[in-house]
């Protein structure tokens, strides 16, 4: 038999305040079938497969240049050095995010384990498995980029932080959409995947304060 007493129901609601259930956004954008290179994409397009080991990837078309948005990622499976999760602008391309070349975009290379913006560092948040699930908490009101795996540190510090505008990363500008990019460095296998969640459904880890949860189409 469980006992409740009323320090029980106390850190039930010290809990409930403490840490915020995980929410929905209530739909969110899709890849864009229109972009996809070397991949295929499944899931309403929310899966992107990677059908060879060339360079490839797939972005959504819902680009944003205002507003503080929340996604995730979960890694299906990632072999090449620099595959790629995170934002860029139209005239970036899947070579400028793989390679780390200079350029308007930011995110994380999974297998390296690196955050990288316009070809320079800007965090690191180790190497990245097979079921892993990457935040990407993305401010367009200041332009800077935080992300974590798993819900450790953001940005790898300890004193990053989304919710207070802290040691955010990214030399990003104008307007930016979700991204992933194939790299063929490394050891690419074909079958390699990633799947979004852009607010359709629960995430896993709590949207920090003051952001929309998801990205809107």
């Amino acid at each position: 038999m469980v006992e409740i007493t009323a320090e029980s129901i106390l850190q039930c609601r010290v809990n409930s305040l403490t840490t915020p259930p995980p929410e929905v956004g209530g739909g969110g954008a899709a890849f864009d079938p229109a972009t996809v290179s070397n991949a295929a994409l499944s899931n309403a397009d929310l899966t992107v497969t990677r059908s060879n080991t060339s360079t490839g990837g797939v972005a959504s078309t819902a680009y944003k240049n205002s507003g503080k948005y929340y996604f995730e990622v979960t890694i299906g499976a990632s072999h090449a050095t620099t595959d790629f999760i995170g934002i860029k602008a139209a005239t970036v391309s899947y070579g400028d995010i793989t390679n780390g070349s200079a350029g308007n975009y930011a995110g994380y290379w999974p297998v390296h384990g690196s955050t990288v913006t316009s070809g320079t560092g800007f965090g690191g948040l180790g190497s990245a498995s097979a079921g892993d699930i990457i935040s990407v908490a993305v401010d367009l009101v200041n332009y800077a980029v935080w992300m974590r795996r798993n819900g450790g540190n953001w940005n790898g510090t300890s004193t990053a932080d989304p919710a207070t505008n802290n040691g955010g990363g990214g030399a990003i500008s104008g307007s930016l959409a979700p991204v992933i990019g194939f790299s063929n460095f490394g050891s690419p296998v074909g079958g390699d995947n990633f799947t979004a969640n852009f607010g359709a459904t629960a995430f896993a880890y709590a949207v920090p304060f003051g952001f929309t949860a998801g990205w809107p189409p």
